[in-house]
This record gives C-alpha cells, structure tokens and sequence, in this order.
C-alpha cells in the first residue's frame, strides 16, 4: 500500500472527510483513495478538496507576500492552515472477498489512514462501473456532478495505461453514462470531451 497522506476526521457510510498531512501533497479532485480497515478496505472518489483555518471561527487574512516570502518571514501563519478533503464511497472489498462496486455496511473508522489507490486497484474499479449510478443518481450536492466525472473517467484512463488501453475503459464506461444520462447524448459528449487524454 502506498504511504498514508491523511487521516479521517470524519465519517458516515457514503462520504468521510480526511486532514491531509502537513508534509503531504493533497490528493486532486476526482482522484482514487483508499481506507484500509479492519473488515474491509473503503474505495472513494474525491470530491472537494478545501484549505482553511485550523480554527472555524477564524478566517486566513492577505498579507500581500508570496508563499516563500510568509514561510520564511511567517512561518506560523501557515501552522494555522489545514487541508482537508471529502471522499464518496463508492466501492469495498471486505477481507478475503471480491471488490464489491456499492456502499460498504460500515462507514471508515476515525483516524484510519487514507492513501491514494496505486494504478492496478483503479483498473479494478471499472467494468461493470455500478459505482457511476451512485455519483450520477445520488450525487454529492455542492459538486458538480459532470465536473467529477471528466476529473475521474481521467484517472481511469491514466490507469489503464492511456492511449494504450485507456480509450477501451474510457469507451466502456461512455457507454454506462449513455443508460444513467437518459440519452443525453449532449451532456455525455460535454463529459467525454472535457477529459483530459
């Protein structure tokens, strides 16, 4: 597994939200994660990644330096900063059994580490790409939903080895959107693209 880059903070059996670590890079939006626990491993789908105060009631302010300039002349302005990122749970493998594309029956554990899922994991995440009906029927409310998909059907196409092989996984699951899209051959094709390739 690779190394942990955060941790959650929060948790509910369709979303979690996790603190990235100082040191770390923050995952990007659209990009694979997961929990490791102790019945299962968790499968999430990034969908909103925020950096704000460590204290909710109070709010960074402009100091009109550049980053370099604050962290060398300001270094604990940055130590009141955090990044935080909120992860939909689409997918589970429970301990010895097959990866299931659904919620799982437990949400993450507080604290369990979260780490970017290598490339061979995401290529199991796609057909038959259940997992699309949950983002596209049920999707999180302040993302929007065709945003995420261009940022994830992107990732599914670098994992499957882009050009060579990506475009089958990409044709693949153009297909499943078509069914969930109603036919909306418009939108899908605003989707398809917008992907990065």
């Amino acid at each position: 597994m690779r190394k942990p880059i955060a941790e959650v903070i929060e948790s509910g059996t369709r979303s979690f939200v996790a603190e990235v670590y100082r040191e770390a890079e923050p995952p990007a939006f659209g990009a694979w994660v997961r929990v490791p626990g102790g019945a299962a491993v968790l499968y999430a789908v990034v969908s909103h990644v925020e950096i704000g105060s460590v204290e909710p009631n109070r709010r960074a302010v402009a100091f009109g330096k550049t980053p370099d300039e604050l962290r060398r002349e300001m270094p604990q302005v940055l130590e009141l900063l955090r990044t935080t990122f909120r992860a939909q749970v689409v997918a589970y493998r429970p301990e010895g059994g097959p990866l299931r594309q659904t919620l799982p029956p437990q949400p993450a554990d507080i604290h369990a580490f979260v780490a970017p899922c290598p490339a061979d994991e995401v290529k199991a995440l796609g057909a038959p790409f259940d997992y699309l009906r949950t983002l596209v029927r049920h999707p999180d409310p302040s993302v929007p939903v065709d945003d995420l998909l261009v940022a994830l059907l992107g990732q599914i196409y670098t994992a499957h080895g882009g050009p060579h092989g990506g475009e089958q996984a990409l044709l693949a699951a153009g297909r499943v959107l078509s069914r969930l899209m109603d036919d909306d051959h418009e939108r899908l094709q605003s989707v398809l693209r917008r992907v990065v390739v």
